[in-house]
């Protein structure tokens, strides 16, 4: 499973590889970290249930307290605030162009809503595509320019395409 951990600017992604149960009250996770789809750093990770509460170790030697907490969306990191997401990362979020609109998972495009030349606010809904069944709004990240459509009605999708280019407005 794959996460995306978005501060400012920065954004990490981290692939969980391997989940393994070694006994009732011990689990290992092995995940890696990538940057600019480069591996830069591979963890095993141990998670051990004692008494109710739960504690990490990379070593099986030096023990640390976790809270237990259900699927965050955000994180506090000292003076820093992350966003979390699982799976997949909404579209024009940190590594993206700032006004590039690109599929974070599958689907096909239901309808356009816009054309290229025309002026977008922030938030205005763009295309409608359809993913796991559902109908999902994408959305400007910008007020800007539509720049290009690289989708046509009805096409499908695979994960990562770039669907629209939104060009900033000059200041």
């Amino acid at each position: 499973m794959r996460y995306y951990l978005i501060e400012n600017e920065n954004e990490y992604i981290i692939d969980l590889t391997k989940t393994e149960i070694l006994s009732s009250d011990l689990v290992e996770f092995e995940f890696s970290t990538l940057k600019k789809n480069e591996l830069i750093n591979k963890k095993t990770v141990f998670v051990r249930k004692l008494a109710g509460q739960y504690f990490a170790s990379f070593d099986q030697q030096c023990w640390n307290k976790i809270p237990r907490q259900n699927m965050p969306r955000k994180m506090i990191y000292v003076d820093k605030v992350i966003d979390l997401y699982r799976g997949y990362k909404p579209s024009g979020l940190a590594a993206s162009g700032e006004g590039d609109l690109n599929t974070q998972m599958p689907g096909k495009v239901v309808k356009i809503l816009a054309k290229t030349g025309d002026q977008v606010s922030k938030g205005q809904t763009l295309l409608i595509l359809e993913a796991m069944k559902m109908e999902n709004e994408m959305r400007s990240n910008i007020d800007g320019v539509i720049k290009e459509i690289h989708v046509k009605e009805g096409q499908a999708l695979e994960q990562g395409v770039l669907m629209i280019e939104i060009a900033p407005l000059k200041k």
